[in-house]
């Protein structure tokens, strides 16, 4: 079942993001297992969001524990909250 990812942060910005993105995913022609789509940009507010979209929930934890949370914590940035839920439609155009 596929997954919809909303992670969120006030204290993320575009700098965080964009290292840690180059050190969890250093090849963007090489995604993660399980990657579907991936989105980001700045909140509402201020603060940064991805959106991705996952085959798993497992594929998902695998890439978070694996790659970005010590790629964050590298770069010394904050925690970010997480919101899983399950996909029931999609629209691809």
């Amino acid at each position: 079942m596929a997954i919809l990812v909303h992670n969120q942060s006030p204290d993320w910005n575009e700098e965080l993001y964009l290292g840690t993105l180059e050190r969890a995913i250093p090849d963007p022609q090489n995604p993660p297992s399980g990657l579907v789509a991936h989105f980001a940009g700045p909140r509402e507010g201020g603060g940064w969001q991805v959106i991705d979209v996952w085959e798993s929930e497992e594929q998902l934890r695998a890439f978070l524990e694996g790659a970005v949370l010590p790629a964050a914590k590298e770069l010394g940035a904050p925690p970010f909250d997480t919101v899983v839920t399950e996909v029931r439609n999609s629209l691809i155009p």
